[in-house]
């Protein structure tokens, strides 16, 4: 025989699930809460317990380098450029540590009609700063090679022209000897010099090369490799101004010594100081070293400027090869945070 319950029975037990409903649900809200909490004190103390967080919580910003390289410059060409380029690597990555950053480097190829450069990877690789390290290539080159180098600064990215490619950046060349041409042909198989990237308003003075070139009619190939086997053991003493932006900011005020490289800088036109951005003379020769003489003293050693949203400096002078000088490899990283728009100064 069925039972059946009363209302009394039946509404007992639903009552009595009603109640025992609610403190299901507190129990597990209350766990819950409990993990959420200790998720929360575990990510507030985490980083005291770690003995490295900040590789965890506050990244490296990371820098890309390119060192841009011709296949017509003989100099890029040789085998010394292969050891140019792991200087200049290995002074980037060692010093770049002592201002927190990470430096990545690429070595870019163009030839006459294709390369990296003229291909766009600049653009496409993201590359910050770009390393023209000096030689003779940047002064005979095809317009696409600099439209795309102009394009690149002036969208904001960085260039850093380095001896002989402190010309590359610049106006050009300034009293140059009309036999100076012939030299060219004879030395280096150019018909003439191109028109340079003009990113800054400065030109390189040949001037101060008549004392090395007396007679270019008889200056031979050795002679140019004399000059050039004097560079790397010259030191000039060279005077750092006060600038702003203080990009120098360690050595505003103060001299070192650094290794020689191409002839020195001098302002460019005053007409132009109307539509080009003002120039920085972040630092001036004091006083020469061999094979430059005295005439060279107070010219621009190494300068700055911007160029549409991008940022530039030139510099005569090699002062990642400056060897066994910090400071000079400190000033060279200085150069490329500042192009890079990563050195820790304020107001720049």
């Amino acid at each position: 025989m069925e039972k059946y319950e009363s209302s009394e029975e039946l509404a007992y037990k639903e009552g009595k699930n009603y109640i025992m409903q609610p403190s299901i649900i507190s129990k597990g809200t209350g766990m819950n809460t409990k993990i959420i909490t200790i998720f929360i004190l575990i990510l507030l103390f985490l980083p005291a317990l770690l003995p490295n967080s900040n590789a965890l919580f506050n990244r490296k910003p990371t820098i890309k380098v390119a060192i841009i390289r011709q296949n017509w410059d003989f100099l890029d060409k040789s085998p010394t450029s292969k050891i140019s380029t792991l200087i200049h690597t290995h002074c980037l990555k060692r010093e770049a540590k002592r201002y927190d950053v990470n430096v990545k480097v690429f070595e870019f190829w163009d030839s006459w009609t294709h390369g990296d450069v003229q291909s766009g990877k600049l653009r496409w690789k993201k590359i910050d700063v770009v390393i023209a390290p000096g030689g003779v290539g940047g002064w005979f080159t095809p317009f696409r090679y600099r439209h795309e180098l102009r394009k690149y600064v002036r969208r904001g990215g960085g260039f850093y022209g380095i001896c002989g490619d402190s010309t590359f950046g610049s106006l050009g060349v300034k009293h140059m000897n009309v036999q100076y041409n012939s030299l060219i042909t004879r030395l280096l198989g150019y018909n003439e010099l191109s028109p340079m990237l003009g990113l800054v308003n400065v030109y390189t003075d040949a001037s101060a090369l008549q004392s090395i070139i007396r007679n270019p009619k008889y200056f031979s190939t050795l002679n140019m490799i004399q000059f050039l086997s004097r560079l790397p053991i010259s030191r000039g003493r060279i005077h750092f101004h006060r600038t702003f932006p203080p990009i120098q900011e360690p050595y505003m005020g103060s001299s070192v010594r650094m290794m020689l490289g191409n002839a020195p800088l001098v302002a460019g036109p005053i007409s132009n100081t109307l539509f080009m951005p003002k120039v920085i003379t972040i630092a001036s020769f004091q006083r020469p070293d061999k094979p430059y003489d005295r005439d060279i003293k107070h010219t621009k050693a190494i300068v700055a400027s911007t160029y549409g949203f991008g940022r530039v400096v030139l510099s005569p002078l090699h002062a990642e090869f400056t060897v066994g000088n910090r400071k000079a490899h400190d000033i060279y990283i200085r150069n490329v945070l500042w192009l890079a728009k990563e050195l820790p100064i304020v107001n720049t």
